[in-house]
Formats: structure tokens, C-alpha cells, sequence
């Protein structure tokens, strides 16, 4: 708990002494009375046996957009995710309550490497969808997107410049 509450301060200070990430800001589309929030915006290379693919990502580095997430999304788009940044690898679980399409969540280590898949969560259930071991980002895309594009073991991961930018800023002041 120290360390999440630690995380979640060192996220507040960067946002509020302007380390957050130097990108474009994005808001989707959202049904009436919800109230937008802006993201990060980058590219993601994900490079698997069945070839290339870049990504139009946005990113979540605060806790609230981690907590709002695709959240009340009714589409997301082909070859669109968010890209969840936390501080340092831990156990990650992330559930699909008020999210109305479904996703695959791909959890990611420091490292860039795959850790696990949770295929095709189901829209608006409170199941806690958990990855199988430390993870320090996950991506969310489409459903049934991970097996198409065919990630697995050998999946090349590659950040964006801005999300790199960020993440060289973020190790810094954390001693990462």
C-alpha cells in the first residue's frame, strides 16, 4: 500500500511540475453527462510473426485516467489502444466495469516484453482481470486483436518517442 500511494504521489508531482509526457492531448467521443478527459497521444510498434503493426496510443500515466481508462468508449478503432504506465513492474488487475467494448489487456514488462494476455474481457463486468506476473504497462486493444496480430513470447514491443521521453524522465526521478 506505502509503495502504491508512493507511486500515485511521484505521478501527482510530475503532472504538476510538468513532467508529464510533452504530447498532444486526445479525448474520445463519450455518451452525454460523462465528462471528457484528455491523454497522452503516441505511437506504439508492435512486430510479431504475422508482420508489423503501428499503433495510435493514448496513454494513461495519472491515476485518474488509469481509473477512467476506455471506460464508456462504444468504439475504439482499428489499430488504436491506451497504454497504461505505472511506476515500476508490481501485479496488475484491471476489471471492465463501465467499459462497453470488449478488449484484450496485454501486460507488458519493464523490459518490454509480453507477461501475459487477458483475451476478450467482457464488457461491464467487475471480474478482476489479473495479469501472471509483473507488469509495469498494459495495453488495451480491441478484442480478439492480440490473437490476430499473433502476439506471443517473441512479440517486439516498441515505445513511441514521447512515451520514451516520458519513461527516461519518470526512471530518472525514481532512480529506476
Amino acid at each position: 500500500m506505502l509503495v502504491s500511494a508512493r507511486a500515485a504521489l511521484i505521478a501527482v508531482v510530475l503532472f504538476l511540475i510538468g513532467a508529464t509526457p510533452a504530447w498532444s492531448q486526445a479525448t474520445a467521443d463519450l455518451p452525454e453527462g460523462v465528462e471528457p478527459m484528455a491523454f497522452g497521444v503516441d505511437t506504439m510498434v508492435i512486430t510479431t510473426a504475422n508482420g508489423r503493426f503501428v499503433y495510435n496510443i493514448e496513454v494513461a500515466t495519472t491515476p485518474q485516467q488509469q481509473a477512467r481508462g476506455l471506460m464508456y468508449r462504444t468504439s475504439l478503432g482499428v489499430n488504436k489502444g491506451m497504454l497504461f504506465i505505472f511506476p515500476r513492474e508490481q501485479m496488475q488487475a484491471f476489471w471492465m466495469a463501465n467499459t462497453l467494448i470488449p478488449l484484450d489487456m496485454v501486460f507488458i514488462d519493464a523490459e518490454a516484453r509480453l507477461v501475459s494476455i487477458q483475451r476478450e474481457a467482457e464488457p461491464l463486468s467487475r471480474t478482476s482481470r489479473p495479469s501472471e506476473g509483473p507488469a509495469r504497462f498494459v495495453l488495451e486493444i480491441d478484442g480478439g486483436e492480440a490473437a490476430a496480430l499473433g502476439i506471443d513470447a517473441d512479440t517486439l514491443f516498441e515505445f513511441g518517442p514521447k512515451t520514451v521521453d516520458y519513461l527516461e524522465r519518470l526512471d530518472a526521478l525514481l532512480g529506476n
